[in-house]
């Protein structure tokens, strides 16, 4: 590199690190003093301190030495980082190759002033490099250094910077306070009871009961349920449950998507979000992949989606997949969409229903283990047999899969249906697809039916748009004609439907 300065991995992250990561590390290493307690009840208090001094000295000369030899400079095209106790790793990622610069800010990190800032390159979905953590000055440094080192690439190459000298932020969708505690209640969680377990088991060796001991459990029930709890008081714990579990998705709803924001600055976007931990990710429109697009029943009724973008290298997501809108409208979904070329949703795009013998698959499939254990339990004890009314329940299931999950190929756009209960619309660039598979069960053969898969880069390994249950003769024309298109866009296609 001529003419350019190399990267000098001469910077250390800020002395605050060390108090941070020790805060952090404190209570995992603090959880297992009640064991040590219990293990030392005989032991004098003196040597009890003693030993928690030790640990505290111990783990803190830990993070100071981790601090002490991790190092990172930043050269005209490249950041370097040097890191390792004992092996040393040195690694440097170009400038050209950076997509997404995301900052994280935890309470720790916004008590002493510090962000975390994780460098994304979208190999393999991990994040390449991570400096934890750095002043907000050297967040904007580090910002305008990737940003003039992308424009002089871009210079050379002719290829616009993904990131720009000066970005103008426009708004494209906001969640206010009111909207984000309404969206609460549709997260329903029963998290507390794991959590409530969890601080049981903690504790066990104090609880006067084996929290385990089953047939205990079991006794207890069969001698007080009758007599003392009523009805009454059956249905209202059961409320009681509910309502907590309304309580703890607000919660999560509001500690996660508090001040929630999407900006547009050129051709990228950014999110901005979090309460406590205030979190700003980069999904830079070049590399949507797909847009995904789930709502339920109630959420449907009112209007209301959430938006998904499928990302390169967004492995930190739900299954790959980075949350746009989690509470919005369908006019805010659209005005989103439109900001990603190439993308659109199917609107008045008529969508075809697959084959009608996915019914008779399906109630195959989801009626004949439940029917034989119904009929093997009644051997034993035949008031089993009182849960055949459920099975045509499941024929009913079978029934509203078929008539929600359709397709249609519009174009150079893909759309995928599925689901009754919790309605999924995903909108693939047909250019998009990395590979195009056809698949059959062994009940599918038998039915002359086929699966097709489309998976494309980054894609989480499942979840991806599939239309189950296609005749196989369809299967085949429309996977024909994704790869007609691809061979068109991108050369020709490998042996199992993917390009070479």
């Amino acid at each position: 590199m001529s003419g350019e300065t190399a990267a000098v991995a001469d910077k250390r992250l800020h002395p605050g690190t060390i108090a941070v990561r020790f805060l952090k590390e404190a209570p995992r290493t603090l959880i297992g003093l009640p064991a040590v307690l219990a293990l030392m009840s005989d032991v004098g208090w003196g040597l009890i301190a003693l030993l928690v001094l030790l640990s505290v000295v111990v783990l803190g000369f830990t993070q100071w030495l981790a601090w002490r030899r991790f190092q990172y400079g930043v050269g005209a095209s490249e950041i370097l980082i040097e890191s390792g106790l004992f092996s040393r790793n040195r690694r440097s990622i170009p400038f050209e190759r950076i997509q997404d610069l995301d900052i994280e800010r935890g309470p720790l990190h916004r008590l002493f002033g510090l962000a975390k800032i994780k460098i994304e390159t979208g190999a393999g979905g991990k994040d390449e490099g991570v400096l934890d953590s750095v002043t907000l000055r050297e967040v904007d440094r580090l910002r305008q250094a990737i940003r003039a080192g992308q424009v002089g690439v871009a210079e050379k190459t002719g290829l616009s910077p993904d990131l720009p000298l000066q970005p103008e932020s426009r708004m494209v969708f906001a969640m206010g306070p009111g909207r984000v505690l309404a969206s609460g209640p549709f997260n329903f969680s029963l998290l507390w009871v794991a959590g409530l377990f969890g601080l049981l088991q903690t504790f066990d060796d104090w609880l006067p009961f084996d929290l385990y001991d089953a047939e205990r459990w079991i006794g207890l029930a069969e001698q007080r349920l009758p007599g003392r709890i009523a009805v009454s008081a059956i249905l209202a714990g059961l409320v009681l449950a509910f309502l907590l579990g309304f309580l703890t998705g607000i919660v999560r709803t509001t500690l996660r998507d508090w001040g929630f924001r999407l900006l547009v600055e050129g051709k990228r976007l950014r999110r901005v979000r979090g309460l406590f931990t205030r979190t700003e990710v980069v999904i830079p429109k070049r590399r949507v992949q797909l847009a995904l697009l789930a709502t339920g029943p109630l959420r449907r009724s009112l209007g209301i989606f959430e938006l998904m973008l499928q990302t390169l290298g967004s492995g930190q997501g739900q299954g790959g997949l980075q949350t746009a809108a989690p509470f919005a409208r369908t006019p805010e979904v659209d005005a989103i969409v439109a900001e990603l070329p190439g993308l659109r949703l199917p609107g008045h795009t008529a969508l075809e229903q697959v084959s009608s013998r996915h019914i008779l698959r399906s109630a195959i499939r989801v009626m004949l283990l439940p029917a034989l254990a119904i009929g093997v339990s009644a051997v034993w004890r035949p008031e089993a047999l009182y849960f055949l009314p459920l099975l045509p329940l499941l024929l009913g299931g079978a029934f509203l899969g078929r008539r929600y999950h359709r397709y249609a190929l519009s174009g150079e756009l893909l759309f995928v249906q599925a689901g009754f209960w919790r309605r999924r619309m995903w909108a693939l660039p047909v250019a998009n697809a990395q590979t195009v598979s056809v698949s059959r069960s062994f009940l599918q053969r038998r039915l002359g039916l086929a699966t097709l898969s489309i998976d494309t880069a980054g894609a989480p390994l499942l979840g991806g748009p599939r239309i189950v249950d296609l005749r196989m003769e369809r299967a085949r024309e429309l996977r024909d004609a994704i790869l007609g298109t691809l061979r068109q866009g991108r050369g020709r296609p490998d042996e199992n439907g993917g390009l070479r």
